[in-house]
């Protein structure tokens, strides 16, 4: 639970009490590979933190399936546009390990934001994160062809390439497996 506050403490300083609170109302839950940590239609209540193991979040649309995000250890992750307007998710989140997650429910959230300014610091902090890395990645995707967007995918997730399959790697990338397995064939 620590490590959650060291991620918290990268983006602003809690104070001592405000760290307190957080601690106090975390909660845990572990899932089994494939197991659906939030599920399209369903509101996400929940703030994540892995401990150990792997997810991904997707979107199905007319038989295809498009992976948005990744997300291993130490990473905090939400279904954002869910859990910040307590509306049903237009994606899924599921367990590509056996996965330990420490969680936040939204209730507690918006209390340790109300009580502590240093606690809505992080939040302001984490969600413009976020937000500035889909506009990043819509530009990507815009401004690279599919060998450019493995290539970097490939440099910057080295420690996953191992972990995710190639499916799903493709589907990251906006590709087929066999475009895939060309561009791999020719790097």
């Amino acid at each position: 639970m620590t490590e959650f506050l060291n991620q918290i403490n990268k983006y602003t300083q809690l104070s001592k009490e405000a760290e307190l609170d957080f601690i106090s109302k975390l909660k845990s839950k572990s899932y089994k590979k494939g197991d659906i940590v939030n599920k399209e239609g369903q509101i996400c209540k929940q703030m994540y933190f892995i401990e150990n193991g792997l997810v991904k979040q997707y979107y199905n649309h007319k038989d295809r399936v498009f992976v948005l995000r990744f997300f291993s250890e130490k990473n905090i992750f939400t279904a954002l546009d869910s859990f910040i307007n307590q509306t049903p998710a237009d994606f899924l989140t599921v367990a590509l390990e056996d996965t330990n997650l420490i969680y936040i429910d939204y209730e507690d959230v918006q209390l340790l934001a109300k009580n502590h300014h240093t606690f809505e610091t992080f939040l302001r902090k984490i969600f413009s994160s976020a937000a500035l890395y889909n506009i990043s990645r819509i530009k990507e995707m815009f401004n690279n062809d599919a060998t450019e967007l493995y290539l970097s995918f490939s440099k910057n997730n080295q420690h996953l390439l191992q972990r995710i399959s190639l499916g799903d790697i493709a589907s990251y990338i906006g590709v087929s497996q066999v475009t895939l397995s060309r561009i791999r064939a020719n790097k």
